[in-house]
């Protein structure tokens, strides 16, 4: 046991994962010996949430606070800079290992009712490692309580060009619709459907995905180098940061079942009922 918990290596042909309990969390993807996401040593808290599975909302509630059913709720704000309850409850909870092979490994975790999310959930966390295909990832939770939850979901991987930084790297990204205060808008200086290169563009935004584009996909490419890497995803929103935080050794690439602040604005919230299911899939890879 170490602070990430305890590592699962996965292998498959020139792919190589290990996976870790705490935050059921992605803490290195490699192809061909070259990094597809930002890694962390399992032995180390990881910064900026790398890898982690956000759940039971992404990104934030404004001011650590929201309406539910005419009552007021009040997680624990853990940004303090943004005054904000950040990327769920489960990032920094250990996971339970369910099951594992030398390519797959399915974790749980239970998240009890607490006076901010005052809701019961049972959730699974499933990595798959194919030689061809790279990573496959589902979550899926399960409102084990007696009442509706609200619920949203995301993962926070950071994309990679075996650690170039981005500034070398092009971009291409599926949508150049951007959520901003509530309204959707275009900025043509972060409109990437068109693969460019980053340079010194700071992104952290939220994106909006057109309904006919799915699976979509998010690929970085560093030319130099002859590396290219992807993450395709069908969910409606992708939060997008250059990773300042990370030297900008990689690009955040964050896909989401709602936008920043859903549980206030309602949007894309997903209302799970007693014994519903909510599953969010993504893959990884890398050539």
């Amino acid at each position: 046991m170490h602070k990430s918990g305890t590592t699962i290596e996965l292998k498959a042909g020139d792919y190589r994962a290990q996976i870790v309990t705490v935050g059921a969390g992605l803490a290195s993807l490699t192809h061909r010996g070259r990094h597809i996401v930002i890694p962390h040593s399992p032995e180390e808290m990881p910064l900026a949430h790398l890898g982690k599975v956000l759940i039971p909302w992404p990104n934030r509630i404004a001011n650590g606070r929201y309406r539910f059913n005419g009552e007021m709720f009040t997680p624990a704000v853990n940004d303090s800079v943004g005054n904000a309850a950040i990327h769920g409850l489960l990032a920094w909870q250990n996971w339970q290992i369910v099951d594992q092979s030398d390519i797959q490994v399915t974790l749980s975790a239970f998240l009890p009712p607490t006076y901010g999310y005052p809701f019961m959930l049972a959730a699974e966390m499933t990595y798959r490692l194919d030689d061809v295909t790279g990573l496959s990832a589902c979550i899926l939770s399960e409102n084990i309580g007696d009442v509706t939850a609200p619920y949203g979901a995301g993962v926070h991987p950071y994309l990679t060009c075996n650690l170039q930084r981005v500034d070398e790297c092009e971009l291409e990204l599926p949508t150049n619709t951007i959520f901003s205060v509530g309204e959707l808008t275009q900025d043509p200086l972060l409109d990437f459907l068109t693969r460019r290169k980053i340079g010194t563009t700071q992104i952290d935004h939220t994106f909006r995905l057109p309904e006919h584009v799915s699976p979509w996909a998010v690929r970085l490419t560093h030319s130099p180098s002859a590396m290219s890497v992807w993450l395709r995803a069908s969910q409606p929103w992708i939060q997008i940061y250059t990773g300042e935080k990370l030297a900008r050794t990689g690009l955040a690439a964050e896909p989401m079942s709602c936008p920043p602040d859903a549980f206030n604005s309602g949007i894309d919230l997903v209302l799970l009922n007693p014994g519903d299911t909510h599953q969010l899939c993504f893959s990884l890879g890398g050539e």
